[in-house]
Formats: structure tokens, sequence, C-alpha cells
């Protein structure tokens, strides 16, 4: 008997050691920045929605903040939506740091990931004395991207992406749409 009892006391210890490593894990996942942001709005609520225009345009600005070196939060500032199509200007992206949006439909519409510049790494053209344009890298904590992207019935998410040569690509955001 008192074997028995000696070993119930083990197993449940080695039970409740396993259970609270892997909340330690859990939490210090969230403290680390591993799980994805994640927002939901309705279309409705966006700024100048006019439910009775045909096309719509919606316009995303989205606050991108360095915590440590490798998380990025993000978090939506602004939603407008504007009467129209979009005409497909699609400026290349050459930097190695890059955003990269995509658009998620419940239809079989296909997704195009749309590449933007990351706005924490920007490459800029600086004038020298003598006249001559150099370009120098520039690293910050905080920037905003604004994105277009057009209203469609079928829209369900929007996912963020964060592309660096360091990280390769990771997931950093997911606004959800609510028709």
């Amino acid at each position: 008997m008192v074997n028995a009892t000696v070993f119930q006391q083990f197993v449940s210890g080695v039970i409740m050691r396993k259970i609270s490593f892997l909340l330690f894990v859990m939490i210090g996942m969230q403290l680390m920045g591993c799980k994805t942001a994640e927002s939901t709005i309705a279309i409705r609520d966006f700024k100048n929605h006019d439910p009775s225009a045909a096309d719509h345009i919606l316009f995303l600005d989205f606050e991108i903040t360095r915590r440590g070196k490798k998380t990025e939060v993000v978090e939506l500032v602004n939603a407008v939506s504007g009467r129209g199509k979009m005409k497909n200007l699609v400026a290349p992206v050459q930097s190695p740091y890059q955003i990269r949006v995509l658009p998620t439909y419940s239809s079989d519409r296909p997704e195009t990931e749309m590449a933007f510049e990351h706005p924490l790494y920007r490459s800029v053209e600086v004038a020298s004395q003598d006249g001559r344009l150099s370009k120098h890298d520039l690293s910050a904590t905080q920037g905003t991207l604004s994105i277009r992207v057009q209203e469609d019935k079928a829209l369900e998410k929007i996912e963020l992406y964060s592309i660096t040569p360091e990280k390769g690509k990771t997931k950093i955001y997911t606004l959800n749409l609510k028709q």
C-alpha cells in the first residue's frame, strides 16, 4: 500500500511539472510575440462607407512597432472607405525588407499577394555636398503602412507578413472583415 501511494504521488508530481512547463511555454510565447495579432472590423464601420455606392476602395493604415529585436506589433489605426474602383498600379518592391499583404476570399477568387516596402526598414537616397546621390538604409522602431484594397463581398480577411533576410516570411497580423 505504501508503494502504491508513493507511486501515485510521484506520477501526480510529474504531471503537475509537465502542466506547469506547458503553461510557462505558452505564456512565454505570448510575451515574446509568437502569437499573431488579430482584429475584426465590419465594412459598414469604415469611415465614409456608403452602402448605396456600387464600388468601394478600402483604405487601411496599420501602425507597425518593433519591440525588441524580433517582435513586430501591428495595430489597425485607420479604416476609410471611398467610392470607386482601383486601377492596377503596382510598383515593384526591390528591398529585401517587405510587408506582404494577402487578401483572402470566401469564393474561388484567386488570392493575389501585394508587396510593400517595410516601414521599419527603408532605403533612402541622400545627396552629398558634391551633388552625388547615395543610398542609406534607415531603421525605425515605428512606422505606418498604408494599403488600398478593392471591396468585394467575398473578402474575408487581410493578412500581413513581414519579410526580412534574418527571419524570412513571418505572419504578423490578421484583419478579419465582416460584411
